[in-house]
């Protein structure tokens, strides 16, 4: 297995709320954030490039919140892969703080559908072609990230 993917953000003042706090909904466009930037740098293939072919809609999302993130402050979103299935892919998330806290958990499962528009299969669900379920293996964990 490889690391967790890491990737750093920034806390930027449009995510935060008035109390100067990451508003919640914004964690799950990180983990999607996240996603995309993982299939470029360790899947092999950029995601703007893979939907020509395959979409990969969120069927499940969860999070959980252990502490706040603030305005300005650099984080770490990690993800694993928690288990992949014939069409879908269940991915941990964790938010870092800079002391390298938990600041929030995630879940998202993920499936595999055809993009072909205007075609008999466009938006049916497909199965993991194996260069990528061969690819997303090499980040797959026994269980969830550590909380």
């Amino acid at each position: 297995m490889s690391p967790p993917f890491r990737m750093p953000l920034t806390v930027r003042f449009g995510e935060c709320d008035p109390a100067g706090v990451v508003y919640y909904p914004r964690y799950f466009d990180w983990f999607h954030r996240t996603m995309e930037e993982w299939f470029g740098q360790c899947l092999g293939h950029p995601y703007h490039q893979v939907l020509q072919e395959l979409g990969f809609p969120s069927v499940h999302a969860e999070a959980d919140y252990k502490a706040p993130c603030r305005m300005g402050e650099q984080v770490v979103v990690e993800l694993v892969v928690q288990k992949l299935g014939r069409a879908s892919t269940t991915l941990g998330l964790r938010v870092l703080g800079p002391d390298g806290g938990v600041r929030a958990t995630g879940k998202v499962v993920i499936v595999v559908i055809q993009m072909d528009p205007g075609g008999p299969d466009h938006f049916k669900l497909r199965g993991l072609p194996p260069w990528l379920r061969e690819a997303m293996a090499r980040f797959l964990v026994d269980g969830p990230p550590d909380a």
